[in-house]
C-alpha cells in the first residue's frame, strides 16, 4: 500500500523518470541492506510475470476462441471479460449478477466468457463444472436457467442439489459424467494454475488479472474507463 501511495502522488506524477531513477539509486546507497531483498523480489516479479504472459499467449485461442465455454453478452465486443469462477464458491455467487448487470448495460461492446472451475468439487465424480458444460455443449437453451439455478445455491453442491438443478429443468441426460467436459474441467483447473490464480473469483481482462470478489460499485467504473480508453484509441 506505501508503494500505492507513493506511485499516485501528486510529487510522483510531477518527476520525470530519470528523476525518479536518480532517486531510485540515491535511497539504495544511503540503504544498501534493502538490495539484496529488493533485487530477489524483483526478479521473481519479472519471472512470474514473463511466466503470466506466455499463459496468455499460448492458451489465447482456447480462451478466447473456445465455443464450448460458456458466454454471454456481446458476440463482436469491444472488450472481454473472462471469469475464473467456481459453482460452489460464495464470492462467484455474488460476482455472477455483477457481471450480468455490466453486460447488460453494454449489450454491443461487453462480453463475459467464463471459466469453470470446480476446486470445492474437485473429489466428486459429478460435478457441477462438468454438468454446466454438458448443458452448455448439448442444450444451450437451458443453460442461462440452469446457471442461475446452480448460482442461486447457497453453500457446496453436490450430487443431490445438481440433480435437484438437472430434474427442474428437464436436462437429467446432462449429470453422468462426460469425457470431453472432465477434460476441459481439468484443462481448466490448469490454466487456473498456470496464471498463477490461488482463489476463485478471478477476472481476467487483457493481461490485467484482477483476484477476488469486486462489487458493482467497483468494477463498473473500471470497465467503462477501459471502453473510453479502447474507444479513444481509434
Amino acid at each position: 500500500m506505501v508503494a500505492l501511495a507513493f506511485a499516485f502522488s501528486p510529487l510522483s506524477f510531477a518527476k520525470t523518470q530519470q528523476q525518479k531513477i536518480d532517486e531510485i539509486n540515491q535511497m539504495l546507497q544511503d540503504n544498501p541492506s534493502v538490495i539484496d531483498p529488493l533485487y530477489d523480489n524483483l526478479h521473481a516479479y519479472f519471472t512470474q510475470e514473463k511466466q503470466f504472459q506466455k499463459v496468455l499467449s499460448d492458451n489465447h485461442d482456447y480462451i478466447y476462441n473456445n465455443p464450448d465455454l460458456p458466454w454471454f453478452g456481446a458476440s463482436d465486443p469491444k472488450l472481454t471479460i473472462v471469469v475464473l469462477t467456481d459453482f460452489s464458491c460464495p464470492w462467484c455467487k455474488k460476482l455472477d449478477p455483477v457481471v450480468h448487470r455490466i453486460a447488460k448495460e453494454h449489450p454491443e461492446e461487453i462480453k463475459v466468457i467464463n471459466i469453470l472451475v470446480p476446486l470445492k468439487e474437485m473429489s466428486l465424480t459429478t460435478n457441477s463444472t462438468t454438468f454446466a458444460l454438458n448443458v452448455w455443449k448439448g442444450q444451450r437453451d437451458k443453460f442461462d436457467a440452469v446457471n442461475k439455478m446452480l448460482i442461486s445455491k447457497p453453500g457446496l453442491h453436490d450430487a443431490r442439489s445438481i440433480m435437484t438443478v438437472a430434474k427442474a429443468n428437464h436436462v437429467e441426460q446432462y449429470v453422468a459424467e462426460d469425457a470431453v467436459s472432465t477434460q476441459m474441467a481439468q484443462r481448466n483447473y490448469q490454466l487456473f494454475n498456470d496464471l498463477g490464480v490461488r482463489g476463485t473469483p478471478a477476472i481476467l481482462i487483457g493481461d490485467q488479472l484482477i483476484p477476488g470478489y469486486i462489487p458493482y460499485e467497483q468494477l463498473s467504473p473500471m470497465i467503462e474507463k477501459l471502453l473510453a480508453d479502447k474507444s479513444s484509441a481509434f
